[in-house]
């Protein structure tokens, strides 16, 4: 079999896979009618503007330890910060939103999550500088947040 037709059959397989997993609603595909780019929050160049964007409501502070954070308190490369969200398995999450104060666009990562999941979320973001970063989330009663201070030794969104 030469190059071409493997790649076909290749992709062809990876495409019946996506399918198979989007009929199953483990993954949603892109198409014009499910995605829902929320511009407002992913443009916003402040804080407030961002948060308003996502919630368009009142967010109240975890004062009960819901959120948990697993993040370096120094990061030594801000270009690739590594920051999780550990939220109680009691509370019913709808979406999970990371936030940064000071970085140009402050929304840097957006999750919407299924109610059978666990909601964790591991990833990487980037900071400009030391700046708290923020874990907004959704919840049947409400959006909570809260946050942690993350010290960036050297260049990230800024240089």
């Amino acid at each position: 079999m030469d190059s071409s037709k493997r790649k076909f059959v290749r992709n062809a397989g990876l495409l019946g896979v996506l399918l198979g997993l989007s009929d199953v609603g483990f993954i949603k595909l892109a198409n014009g009618k499910d995605w829902d780019w929320n511009k407002h929050a992913f443009e916003a160049d402040n804080l407030s503007a961002a948060i308003r964007g996502l919630t368009g409501q009142s967010v109240s502070r975890d004062t009960s330890g819901l959120i948990q954070f697993i993040a370096p308190p120094i990061a030594e490369n801000g270009a690739v910060v590594p920051v999780g969200v550990k939220v109680d398995e009691g509370v019913r999450v709808h979406a999970l939103a990371l936030l940064c104060e000071k970085n140009p666009r402050p929304l840097a990562a957006y999750y919407e999550l299924s109610l059978q999941a666990v909601p964790f979320i591991r990833t990487r973001i980037k900071m400009r500088e030391t700046a708290p970063v923020i874990a907004l989330i959704k919840t049947d009663t409400g959006y909570v947040s809260a946050e942690t201070l993350i010290k960036v030794t050297r260049g990230g969104c800024g240089g």
